[in-house]
């Protein structure tokens, strides 16, 4: 089931999500303001820190592209500045109890355009038209990722490359929600050299081989 301009249900982030979010921007240290902040580019919102993207289908959401939400901390935490709970969601996250929420299409969550120009990162959500082969996944991004995009903590998780690069390995992989609003992408691991043979199985089963007098 995908949104539609006419979707106005509320498109919350759990207080556990906007601190993974808040975490993820915190890990890359600030140098780059399009690393600690949602962007809104069209019909979606998005967030990265280079390894992982996730996307937000925040259509009939009534703000300009370029408007954003701020995930970074305040400098000055002395006990007389006030935090910005409104339009900043690391500040929001500290703020309040653990069954809140952030409405991602309540417009007035979202901070005016600025100069920045935020990476082209759209084309990144298209499958590519690959066969399976081995891949490899910093286990925390993941487990993040899998937060982001699925808070109700759903078993089966099923993941698909996305189109560019030129091997399986070079791809990033993406994950969708069920209804099809929030989708996170996933920049594989480099793989360790293996064998000259097979160098990049390091860590793999052997593959299949058939004993003399097998059938």
């Amino acid at each position: 089931m995908s949104s539609s301009i006419l979707d106005r249900t509320p498109l919350l982030v759990s207080r556990r999500q906007a601190r993974q979010l808040a975490s993820w921007a915190r890990g890359t240290g600030y140098d780059r303001a399009d690393l600690c902040r949602i962007s809104k580019q069209g019909k979606y919102a998005y967030y990265t820190n280079r390894f992982i993207l996730i996307r937000w289908d925040v259509s009939g959401l009534d703000v300009p592209d370029d408007s954003w939400i701020d995930l970074q901390p305040a400098y000055n935490d002395s006990e007389n500045t006030k935090p910005d709970i409104l339009t900043n969601m690391a500040q929001w996250s500290r703020a309040v109890g653990a069954l809140s929420s952030w409405d991602l299409l309540d417009a007035e969550r979202w901070k005016e355009p600025d100069e920045l120009d935020y990476p082209d990162v759209a084309h990144l959500f298209t499958r590519a038209n690959t066969g399976y082969a081995q891949v490899s996944f910093n286990a925390e991004l993941l487990e993040g990722v899998i937060l982001a995009v699925r808070p109700e903590g759903s078993i089966r998780i099923m993941m698909a490359p996305s189109a560019g690069g030129d091997s399986a390995s070079a791809h990033a992989w993406w994950v969708m929600s069920e209804d099809e609003r929030v989708a996170g992408l996933i920049v594989p691991m480099r793989l360790a050299l293996g064998g000259p043979e097979h160098p990049d199985e390091v860590g793999l089963p052997k593959p299949y081989k058939a004993e003399e007098g097998d059938k």
